[in-house]
């Protein structure tokens, strides 16, 4: 890994306190101090294998160039810490509000991901068809075809993975309320810890991107839904309709080093690295 890029531990205790106590913590982050030919990236967890990528492709011809990755911060927390000046660009999985949108901020859609149900690397299942995926979820169904048991990893109600699953259907919206009120299941509060129990629990089932499986080599089998597996070629050609979408997110001002990262992103070779990271890069 390039020198130049760099994971700040410091973030892992202030991510959460963003989400949780607003302003309050993002002004502790703004006190972190950064080189003047440094910027700071973050945003939620899905992206940010793919984004160290970038930064350490951009370094090879910016080599002077200090871009600090930091660990999860989320779609929300992200925004809010680049409306601080806390990090300088942002990487979310949802569009911004219109009230966010009027604060300062802007951002751009520049690649989407398969969204999928997974399961551990040694799970024997190949996929689901989505009137099974309600059955599971609704509790109706609590095994796998060899009688081992499923063990659901349900994310909170507002993230962006339930509202994405609810978006499958009526019945799997009904489903996930089902999951989520059923004691005992497995919450993941960040993209990471969601992939760290799916990893780790036997008989796991819940839901991730291609991107973070590829970029942060998770031992997680990715299931066919209704017969379709979730690949980039699918997705491209229609036959595969769920995937989460990254933007990019950035102050109006942004520094002159973050509008040539921006750009980078969107050149050819950015493009290129995205796809090699489970990405269809897009250009608006």
């Amino acid at each position: 890994m390039s020198p130049a890029l760099r994971l700040a531990p410091c973030f892992l205790k202030l991510r959460r306190a963003v989400c949780l106590a607003g302003s309050g913590a993002i002004l502790l982050m703004t006190t972190l101090a950064v080189q003047a030919d440094a910027i700071k990236i973050g945003g939620t967890g899905t992206g940010l294998g793919a984004m160290k990528l970038l930064a350490q492709e951009f370094n090879k011809s910016r080599p002077d160039a200090q871009l600090i990755v930091t660990p999860s911060l989320g779609s929300t927390g992200a925004i809010k810490a680049v409306l601080a000046g806390a990090i300088d660009l942002g990487i979310s999985a949802r569009p911004l509000t219109p009230d966010e949108q009027r604060q300062g901020v802007s951002a751009w859609a520049y690649a989407r991901t398969p969204f999928m149900l997974v399961t551990g690397a040694r799970n024997k299942s190949a996929g689901l068809s989505l009137s099974q995926l309600v059955q599971i979820y609704s509790g109706k169904v609590s095994q796998w075809p060899d009688g081992s048991p499923i063990r659901l990893v349900v994310r909170p109600d507002a993230d962006i993975d339930s509202q994405l699953l609810r978006a499958f259907s009526a019945e799997m919206s009904r489903a996930v309320s089902l999951a989520l009120a059923r004691p005992g299941l497995r919450m993941a509060d960040t993209d990471q810890d969601n992939a760290d129990a799916l990893e780790q629990l036997p008989g796991s089932l819940g839901t991730a991107t291609l991107s973070q499986i590829l970029t942060e080599h998770r031992a997680l089998k990715a299931l066919s839904l209704d017969g379709v597996v979730p690949t980039l070629e699918s997705l491209a050609a229609g036959r595969y309709p769920y995937y989460k979408t990254l933007h990019l997110v950035s102050a109006a001002k942004p520094s002159a080093l973050a509008r040539d990262f921006a750009a980078f992103v969107r050149s050819p070779a950015g493009q290129a690295v995205l796809a090699r990271a489970g990405n269809l890069a897009l250009r608006e």
